[in-house]
C-alpha cells in the first residue's frame, strides 16, 4: 500500500513539475515576443528621428511593425518596415509630385507589397480606394461616409507583386473614379 502511495505521489509531483514548467516556456516565450515588438518600437522611433522623419501612420503587423511617414515640408513620403524577431530594416522613399491629387509609395518585403497613399486634393471625398493589375481589382474603404471625420492616408497591403499594369484609383461613394494613377516609381 505504502509503495502504491508513493508511486502516487511520485506521478502526482512530476505532473505538478511539468505543468510548472510548460507554463513557464510559454510566460518567457510571450515575455520574449513582447520585449520584441518593444525593441523593434524603439528601432523605429531611432530610425524616424535619425532621419528627421515624421509619422503618418504607424501598424503593429504579425511579426513586423509598419511605418508611412514624410519629412517636414512633406516633399518626401516612405514606407518603413521592421521585423519583430530579426530587427531587419526595409525602407523606401520617394520625392511627391506636387500636381497629382494623391502620392503613393511601394515597399516590397518577401512576399508582400505594401502601398502608401497620401490623399492631397479633396481628401473628404475620396471614400474608397481601387487597386486594379492583371485579373485583379480590389476596394478599399477609406474613408466611411457615415463618419464625419476623414483620413489623408492608407496603406493598402497585399500578397500579389505588382508586376505587370497596375494602377490606383480614387472613388467617391458610389464607387465613381475621382481620379487614377498607374503605379509606375
Amino acid at each position: 500500500m505504502s509503495k502504491g502511495i508513493t508511486l502516487l505521489t511520485i506521478v502526482s509531483g512530476l505532473i505538478v513539475v511539468a505543468i510548472a514548467v510548460g507554463v513557464g516556456l510559454y510566460t518567457y516565450t510571450n515575455i520574449q515576443a513582447g520585449n520584441s515588438y518593444e525593441n523593434a518600437e524603439k528601432e523605429m522611433n531611432r530610425y524616424m528621428t535619425i532621419n528627421d522623419w515624421y509619422s503618418f501612420e504607424v501598424h503593429n503587423r504579425e511579426q513586423s511593425i509598419l511605418s508611412f511617414y514624410t519629412n517636414e515640408d512633406r516633399s518626401v513620403i516612405g514606407l518603413a518596415e521592421i521585423d519583430v524577431t530579426t530587427g531587419n530594416l526595409g525602407s523606401v522613399t520617394k520625392e511627391i509630385e506636387p500636381n497629382q491629387s494623391f502620392d503613393f509609395v511601394t515597399l516590397h518585403v518577401e512576399n508582400k507589397e505594401y502601398i502608401g497613399v497620401h490623399l492631397k486634393e479633396r481628401p473628404e471625398d475620396v471614400v474608397y480606394l481601387r487597386l486594379n493589375g492583371d485579373d485583379v481589382s480590389k476596394d478599399f474603404l477609406v474613408n466611411d461616409p457615415e463618419n464625419e471625420s476623414y483620413t489623408m492616408t492608407y496603406v493598402i497591403e497585399t500578397t500579389k507583386p505588382l508586376d505587370g499594369s497596375w494602377s490606383l484609383e480614387t472613388l467617391d461613394d458610389n464607387k465613381q473614379v475621382i481620379h487614377l494613377s498607374e503605379l509606375t516609381e
